[in-house]
């Protein structure tokens, strides 16, 4: 039969057992007296017992260090190793949107090359952008009823009414009264302000309305029906001959099928300088009576003697031509 009786161990190794769960012992009740007499002097000397904690931190701070030194360095160690193989993947990511962008900006080229071309053998003609002056934006008002600003630049600087007022970041407003060295802006955010706007990503034709608020209202809104999205950029459409296209007017932030709110893109508070530029499409100077233009007159009218033809509000007829032969 199998013995099956445990071999005795030596009391040498039992001893040393016993000295180790005797240390143990000690050692945690010397810690538990020690947390014991802190709060007890902490509680009756705050002063005291703010010294003694700031010692014993003073003592375990740079133990606790060395213990922590190789659990850090291999965190560092495993961070690395992420970096490296994370800026693989981001490297090759941004490379194939770098040959994305290339394609699309050399179809752009391409596209505006052509455009050039076109509208050079058509003749197109376009109107120009024109600084009138550049000035300072200031006393800008908060009312609930009446939002506009004061520039300082009036009539001596060539400033008059229904002129676009552009800051940097995009369009501010336009003047509505026009002293001999300032004038009075129209700001977007008043609620009788309408600005005729495109949608950029859409073609969606519109009036940025004002509402008061530092926010404004995309109604009146006709084209192609395509639901916008939250960051679509408002830009003018130069309907109306005021203000010229192109020029940002702000980013939808809230697409409700409603009234679309837009955030404008230059707020008028802190801009500082602005440009009046000249209107996209200046109307027509007026006589009294009416716009004058210089009609052609017609050679019928000229063999027949007949008085050449005049539109209402001429200041004096023109001569009349002789008779033909």
């Amino acid at each position: 039969m199998l013995d099956w009786t445990q071999t005795p161990r030596r009391p040498t190794a039992v001893r040393r057992e016993q000295n180790l769960a005797l240390v143990s012992a000690v050692l945690s009740g010397a810690v538990v007296a020690a947390g014991l007499i802190l709060l007890l002097v902490a509680r009756v000397n705050p002063e005291t017992g703010a010294g003694l904690r700031a010692l014993a931190g003073d003592l375990i701070t740079p133990a606790w260090d060395v213990v922590r030194a190789p659990v850090d360095g291999a965190t560092r160690i495993a961070g690395h190793i992420g970096d490296y193989f994370g800026a693989v993947s981001r490297s090759e990511a941004l490379a194939r949107e770098l040959d994305t962008a290339n394609a699309r900006l050399r179809s752009a080229r391409t596209g505006l090359r052509e455009l050039a071309q076109l509208k050079r053998l058509m003749a197109v003609r376009e109107p120009t952008r024109a600084a009138v002056a550049t000035a300072r934006l200031a006393a800008a008002t908060a009312g609930g009823v009446v939002r506009s600003a004061m520039l300082s630049a009036g009539m001596a600087d060539g400033v008059t009414r229904d002129l676009p007022v552009i800051a940097a970041d995009g369009l501010i407003g336009r003047t509505v009264e026009a002293g001999s060295h300032s004038a009075r802006v129209l700001l977007l955010t008043d609620a009788q302000s309408r600005v005729p706007v495109i949608v950029e990503r859409t073609g969606q034709a519109g009036l940025a309305a004002g509402t008061g608020l530092p926010r404004l209202v995309l109604i009146d809104r006709i084209g192609p029906d395509v639901p916008l999205l939250a960051g679509d950029r408002i830009v003018t459409s130069g309907d109306g001959g005021v203000f010229p296209p192109g020029v940002p007017v702000g980013v939808i932030v809230d697409p409700r099928r409603d009234g679309p709110v837009i955030r404008l893109a230059a707020s008028p508070l802190g801009t500082g300088f602005v440009t009046v530029e000249r209107a996209w499409l200046p109307i027509p100077d007026t006589g009294p009576k009416g716009p004058v233009f210089d009609a052609p007159v017609p050679v019928e009218a000229r063999r027949r003697g007949a008085p050449p033809p005049r539109l209402r509000g001429a200041e004096t007829p023109p001569a009349v031509p002789a008779p033909l032969p």
